[in-house]
């Protein structure tokens, strides 16, 4: 491939990753400007995993990957599969995967429900790279992007090889399935297939997964354009939360009640243009759910979305503008039979319309300090129509809003290739569909959009061929949007604040061994109104992961991570009456050998055999009211794979 078209392939629309041969010095990044740039010339702190690290890892699914990194945090309820998984980078605690923006290929994979993003739709073998961009980005993406951004950029069909498979087997009666075939010189398509099957580490908490990521892409001039479609399909069971008696005793029961459950199948189709100076995506997205949870509900959502951008240098100015249109529609079924406040029926339709338009402007000031300026207007419409199946009654309402956000800094670049920076923005986030209105009642709550004034400081210098980042950040929210128990519905909250530290080292310390570690400190509490003083549940104070790699020409390839997750409060607890979860430590080994072709490799996770739980939350309406969904215990994985 021509040179113009390596980097059209690393652009935004394309997000399409060259082999290493082909590769620039540097890792490149979409996320940060929505055109490629490289990561040492970005504006914020962002965290690059490249294919050799996903490979060497100890994780086996995207959930366990991004916990292992310095500030993000990970609500894990099965620990296993990463499904139903929560990402939280600013320390939003119950709603951190609504305040933080994950994109496929820069595409928001966030819904426009609760559910948000679900990580386990995403084969790994399909991941070229993930990129980790902390601080606020709304005025690029807009809603959700209030925390930070993940981006996930797949694999192309270009460069060497053409395709891998590798089984997996091991605890809990898991077996997994993965292979990636790929083809083309001019037009090139690549295709992953991924399939998960599980009885799970508790009883009733069986699961099967199956995912496939297509691509199909071809140079026209110095851009690329093409088709990518995807599809995840899963079911499992739903052990549902323990007391804390029943935890102590044995973690693997499942909880009282009825046997739940939950299905979902998701599809999307995307046709894209990427070049150096125009890029845009058409996508159609389409989500069915069902789920039995206290009684039965069924969910339809549909997204079609067109987001086109070009970027233009003016002299010392680099423009980038864009627009974002995006239309949803869901349609709701649920039903709950009587268990003493009566039964419940509804039938809902809801859309919501977005528009937005946005521009950035990065301004070389001098050889080494630039500056950055953006802004954005987006306006949402809600409406909803409720029809109460046992009354009736249908009850109609809507809502619009127009909002803008903005953003300012300055970057210097050091003499040694390091870079510093300093920001000032603006973010906001709009209620999902299912916070407006609720599954159990049917009743309509057309909350306010959520707004915050955000101050960012950072740095990431070089250090004997690795880096050290260090970054901090102040969020001050208004109309946080959040569900309160107490009321058993969703809010706007009094103001609060969020606060945090980031500390992030990389460093190769021979040829054969490097070490990867991180620090993230978040504090959010509540600065006025009935909580004022009290601190926002589900945020750990403290967590910090370290890893070390290790590889031989004789015995493989070696992995340790060891990840600390601190006290926090359960979940509901706004008052603080309650004490707080248990901070733990867990650790996974990885050990993997290559043959020729051939791969082996073994993974123990949890080594430690540490009883423990990301997610759980307080009810003041139980005798015994902390409630756990507990991880699993130690756990073995032996896997083996060939290339060709």
């Amino acid at each position: 491939m021509k040179k113009s078209l390596v980097a059209a392939a690393l652009c935004a629309g394309g997000a399409l990753p060259v082999q290493a041969q082909d590769a620039q010095l540097e890792p490149l990044l979409i996320t940060a400007t929505r055109f490629e740039s490289g990561i040492d010339s970005a504006p914020v702190n962002v965290t690059v995993i490249d294919r050799a690290e996903i490979s060497r890892s100890a994780s086996d699914n995207l959930a366990g990957l991004l916990e292992s990194r310095a500030g993000v945090h990970v609500n894990d309820l099965f620990g296993i599969s990463g499904s139903k998984s929560r990402v939280d980078l600013g320390g939003f605690g119950g709603t951190g995967g609504l305040n933080t923006l994950i994109l496929l290929n820069g595409r928001r994979l966030n819904d426009v429900d609760v559910s948000g993003a679900n990580l386990a739709a995403i084969p790994l073998a399909a991941i070229e790279r993930i990129e980790v961009i902390r601080g606020s980005s709304a005025v690029l993406y807009g809603d959700n992007a209030v925390g930070g951004v993940i981006n996930i950029v797949t694999r192309d069909g270009f460069g060497t090889g053409r395709g891998e498979v590798e089984l997996s087997t091991g605890s809990f009666d898991t077996h997994r399935l993965s292979a990636r075939l790929r083809g083309g010189d001019e037009s090139a398509w690549s295709l992953a297939v991924a399939g998960l099957t599980s009885n799970g580490y508790r009883d009733r908490s069986a699961f099967d997964d199956a995912s496939f990521a297509a691509d199909w892409s071809r140079p026209y001039g110095d851009n690329l354009w093409g088709f990518r479609v995807n599809g995840h399909y899963e079911e499992m069971e739903l052990p549902g939360a323990l007391n804390e008696p029943d935890f102590l005793a044995d973690p693997t029961q499942a909880g009282t009640g009825a046997l739940e459950s939950t299905r979902e199948h998701s599809h999307g189709l995307e046709g894209f243009l990427a070049g150096e100076t125009i890029s845009a995506e058409l996508a159609w997205r389409s989500k069915h759910q069902e789920a039995t949870i206290f009684g039965d509900t069924e969910a339809d959502l549909a997204t079609l979305s067109f987001t086109p951008r070009i970027r233009h240098d003016v002299g010392p100015h680099r423009l980038v503008a864009g627009i974002d249109l995006y239309h949803s529609e869901l349609e709701t079924s649920a039903f709950f039979p009587d268990t003493g406040w009566g039964a419940n029926s509804n039938r809902s339709d809801l859309t919501r319309e977005s528009y937005a338009v946005y521009l950035t402007d990065a301004i070389a000031v001098t050889e080494r300090l630039e500056a950055n300026l953006g802004a954005r207007w987006q306006s949402v419409r809600f409406d909803v129509d409720n029809l109460d199946r046992i009354s009736g009654t249908r009850t109609t309402d809507g809502r619009k809003d127009n909002l803008s956000s903005w953003e300012a800094g300055l970057a210097f670049t050091h003499g040694n290739g390091g870079r510093s920076y300093l920001r000032l923005a603006e973010s906001f986030r709009f209620a999902v569909l299912d916070e407006v209105w609720s599954y159990f009642t049917g009743g309509i709550a057309l909350l306010k959009p959520q707004e915050g004034r955000h101050f960012e400081i950072g740095t990431r210098q070089p250090v004997a061929g690795g880096h050290v980042s260090a970054s901090a950040f102040r969020i001050r929210l208004t109309d946080e949007i959040a569900f309160d128990e107490g009321q058993f519905a969703n809010v706007n909250l009094d103001p609060t604040e969020h606060t945090g530290l980031d500390l992030e080292l990389q460093l190769p310390l021979t040829s054969q061994l490097a070490l990867r570690g991180g620090y993230g400190l978040r504090r959010a509490e509540f600065r006025e109104g009935a909580y004022s003083g009290n601190t926002v549940p589900e945020i750990p104070r403290h967590k910090a992961n370290l890893a070390a790699d290790y590889r031989t020409a004789s015995y493989g390839q070696f992995t340790l991570e060891a990840v600390y997750t601190g006290e926090r409060y359960f979940g509901n607890d706004f008052d603080n009456i309650g004490k707080r979860m248990p901070g733990h430590t867990r650790f996974d080994a990885a050990w993997s050998r290559d043959f020729d072709h051939w791969r082996v490799g073994l993974t123990v996770k949890n080594l430690t055999d540490e009883k423990a739980a990301d997610s759980g939350f307080y009810s003041a309406w139980s005798a015994n009211p902390y409630f756990y969904y507990p991880l699993p215990e130690r756990a073995w994985y032996l896997t083996v794979g060939a290339t060709f």
